[in-house]
């Protein structure tokens, strides 16, 4: 027997040392997996914080332009939820065939920071399960955040049910009495419904007196799509993560409802309150 054939026995692997070497690595992997996972969810919502950031600076751009009046939250990032007619509005968040044209929209020059990195990847399986979905229209996310529909808009514009004394067109930065850190200015919303809300992402308004509320998609799982958080901005032009008043237990629990009725921080007002 050559000296050669001799070292490649020795220096080669049995059957039973590759299944043991390929069990240690199966092992590793399910332990490391959990981990790079999180670690993974974790840059997406930093991602996200960033463009609300952006949101907070430029919001400031916007109302020193616009005599420190907000925009319209229903022509916020897009300037109409029916570019044609017959159009399916809840699609208009995915349609890059309609690109966004509302008056926020050029106040950020990174288009990508319009739209949520954990969102983005949730839309892979969960956007054509929204309302009313046309499976006629590509499924390509333009934008997952909304404005405060109580800043932008008041009775008068599309859907609004809000309280009947607050009459006019969207408010000024001075009327926002209540703590400039206490009000959201943009935050996210479902893709899908959940227990007691059957509106979501469409207009780019969240109108937050019991038609819209937070998302529900940060540091979650499948199996518990509506438990999970959401990142907002508020009007001082900080980030923070909350969770939606509207819990999973449904309309019913208003526990943790301003007034027992408007999600949180969606009231701009600290010296009244609705009047319905």
């Amino acid at each position: 027997m050559s000296s050669s054939y001799r070292f490649f026995r020795r220096c080669g692997f049995t059957l039973i040392e590759l299944l043991v070497v390929i069990a240690i690595i199966a092992v590793l992997l399910a332990v490391l997996m959990p981990a790079l996972n999180k670690v993974k969810q974790q840059a997406q919502e930093m991602g996200c914080r960033s463009n609300l950031r952006q949101y907070g600076l430029a919001q400031f751009m916007y109302l020193d332009d616009w005599d420190y009046t907000y925009p319209l939250a229903w022509k916020f990032l897009v300037a109409n939820e029916y570019p044609v007619s017959g159009y399916q509005r809840y699609c208009r968040w995915h349609d890059p065939r309609y690109p966004p044209d509302g008056a926020f929209w050029p106040y950020i020059k990174d288009k990508g920071a319009h739209l949520c990195p954990t969102f983005k990847v949730w839309s892979k399986s969960m956007a054509s399960s929204h309302p009313q979905h046309d499976n006629n229209i590509p499924i390509i996310p333009q934008f997952s955040y909304s404005m405060n529909g109580l800043l932008g808009g008041r009775s008068g514009y599309p859907g609004w049910n809000g309280p009947t004394s607050y009459g006019g067109g969207a408010i000024k930065q001075s009327e926002v009495t209540r703590k400039h850190s206490e009000v959201f200015f943009a935050a996210e919303e479902n893709m899908w419904t959940r227990p007691g809300n059957s509106a979501v992402l469409n207009d780019g308004a969240l109108c937050g007196f019991g038609t819209d509320w937070f998302g529900t998609f940060h540091g979650t799982s499948a199996a518990k799509l509506d438990y999970g958080t959401t990142n907002i901005v508020f009007v001082d032009g900080h980030v923070d993560s909350v969770t939606s008043a509207l819990t999973p237990a449904g309309p019913s629990d208003t526990s943790q409802m301003e007034f027992g009725r408007f999600e949180k921080y969606s009231w701009p007002h600290n010296n009244k309150k609705p009047t319905n």
